[in-house]
């Protein structure tokens, strides 16, 4: 299964967190600290620079289905795998490869969550997307369509492929880069820009009534519980067509996330989400995914945003029509 989930990449999503201990509920770090900084009018102070990518992959793999966490040696040698992996593959892509090519490109961290937990899905407890009947078949053959087509107009390059989104949560470790989160807070709002497309969230945590409006992104409306920031967002754009290389992101009017996010240290929020969807979902699944701000020491870009150069009607978008185009000509399709 994980393989299936990291397909639209040709590296699994790498780089970590700093991790605070697995709570009684299974969940790292779910408590928060007596030291917690707050903001000027008393509220939990979220502000910052955050990454939650890692090498801990979202669902336990098959060769692991009755291990929920590797031991010290373990996790050092799967490291270590991986640095060395890198190392020997960076710079060796072939003539004419686009996109990363090396390692420079790329988020690349180098250490799994501190709990050496083998999957960051905690509930339910084998570490698996539970899908309703049938679901899996029908993302297994839009996984199929990615890079191969049919191509016969824009709607069949899905959303991330068009510059639009990836959806929510984008900021899970699902991808090699941008997985950097600046949030920003006001009295009565939170403010989250994301790195991958630019995209920001806006999130009241008044009494502010919900609009009904669907958005790629959803309507967000946030409450504090205690030093924990709870965001629940609904009213998702419903077209058939958006983000179809990720289950957890179809953008569909059943779906309901709902997310947590708990400073506990200096450098650290506990970060959490449960997704709810009764036409893709047998039951609502947890991930748990630790932000950090320690950047510098491991391996990520430190520091700032830097620019999503992507855009509506790029070269990829006429490329891959007018190819599909020529193929057809030519009888090949």
């Amino acid at each position: 299964m994980s393989q299936r989930l990291f397909a639209r990449c040709a590296v699994a999503a790498a780089v970590v967190v700093a991790m605070v201990p697995v709570g009684a509920s299974g969940q790292e770090g779910t408590g928060s600290s007596p030291s917690s900084p707050r903001t000027p009018w008393g509220e939990p102070d979220l502000q910052g620079l955050w990454t939650s990518a890692t090498l801990t992959p979202l669902e336990r793999p098959e060769r692991l289905a009755d291990k929920t966490a590797l031991t010290d040696e373990e996790a050092a040698a799967l490291e270590q795998q991986t640095l060395d992996s890198r190392v020997a593959s960076d710079g060796t892509a072939q003539a004419g490869t686009v996109g990363g090519y090396n390692q420079v490109w790329l988020d690349a961290g180098s250490v799994i969550t501190e709990s050496r937990r083998t999957s960051l899905i905690v509930d339910p407890p084998g570490g698996t997307i539970p899908w309703a009947a049938g679901a899996e078949a029908v993302y297994d053959r839009e996984v199929a369509r990615y890079g191969v087509g049919p191509f016969d107009s824009w709607t069949d390059m899905d959303t991330g492929e068009r510059c639009l989104t990836d959806g929510l949560p984008n900021m899970v470790p699902l991808q090699p880069y941008n997985m950097n989160l600046l949030v920003f807070q006001t009295p009565g709002e939170v403010v989250m820009l994301h790195e991958m497309y630019h995209e920001l969230r806006v999130i009241p945590t008044t009494d502010r009534p919900l609009t009904g409006i669907e958005q790629w992104t959803g309507e967000a409306r946030g409450h504090w519980e205690g030093d924990t920031l709870v965001v629940e967002t609904i009213n998702f754009v419903d077209k058939p067509d958006a983000f179809w290389s990720s289950p957890w992101r179809k953008s569909r009017s059943s779906l309901r996330l709902v997310e947590r996010f708990t400073r506990v240290g200096p450098e650290a929020i506990d970060y959490s989400f449960t997704m709810e969807d009764p036409e893709v979902f047998s039951q609502p699944w947890t991930v748990s995914a630790p932000m950090t701000t320690d950047q510098a020491s491991r391996g990520v870009t430190a520091g700032q945003l830097w620019e999503y150069a992507c855009h509506e009607g790029n070269h990829a978008m006429i490329n891959t029509l007018s190819g599909a185009r020529t193929l057809e000509a030519r009888g090949q399709q």
